[in-house]
């Protein structure tokens, strides 16, 4: 077996349409200012850390996390996600999320597809389960391969063991830096570093085929 862990990024790649940060913009009404603060980090004025801040302090009234929780449970999984999961286990493969959005989310899709290693950002709070307004800082979107190299040190395997799967412009080290880098949709950026495009869903089954 050439691989032994495939690790995939989350928002729009195990999961359908806008990331889950974008998901509760929507719901709060915090679209326009958000996208500021995107560009701000974009930019590197702000770091990870101080995005998350700023993205949680629009969200009023202060939610908990329970009401976050319903704003997030609808979210899909993305077509023949569940079919490919399942063969890439029954080969025998050890399987990861590794994603900039929240943790919460990336639970329960890990719950759902069996994925055994879940890395994702968190949102702190009080003894009330209110927002404080800090995030859980895990996972820097950029460089998602920095979490990926300490988890195969755990495992006691190689980068050029792993397949990186992901979708966006924040994914280009992630399948830079991993042995097969598979990029699932049409983002240009992130297509010049892929081994690997699979242009959409319908397609995924084919990632079973570099395995």
């Amino acid at each position: 077996m050439r691989y032994k862990l495939i690790a995939f990024d989350m928002d729009g790649t195990l999961v359908e349409g806008d990331s889950c940060w974008g998901v509760l913009h929507r719901h709060f009404g915090t679209q326009e200012t958000a996208r500021k603060n995107l560009g701000a980090y974009e930019r590197e004025e702000i770091d990870y850390p101080e995005f998350m801040r700023r993205d949680i302090a629009l969200w009023k009234p202060v939610p908990t996390l329970e009401q976050v929780k319903r704003v997030l449970t609808p979210c899909r999984l993305a077509p023949n996600v569940e079919r490919v999961v399942g063969d890439i286990h029954r080969r025998g493969y050890r399987t990861a999320v590794i994603t900039g959005g929240l943790d919460m989310l990336a639970e329960e899709v890990a719950r759902k597809l069996g994925i055994q290693y879940v890395f994702a950002n968190g949102l702190a709070t009080d003894e009330q389960s209110r927002l404080t307004g800090e995030g859980i800082f895990r996972v820097e979107p950029r460089f998602k391969h920095e979490v990926l190299t300490g988890l195969v040190d755990e495992l006691g395997i190689n980068l050029h063991q792993c397949v990186a799967v992901g979708d966006s412009k924040y994914d280009v080290n992630f399948l830079k830096h991993a042995g097969l880098g598979v990029a699932i949709g049409a983002d240009s950026e992130l297509a010049r570093v892929a081994d690997v495009v699979i242009r959409d869903f319908g397609h995924l089954p084919q990632l079973l085929d570099y395995l």
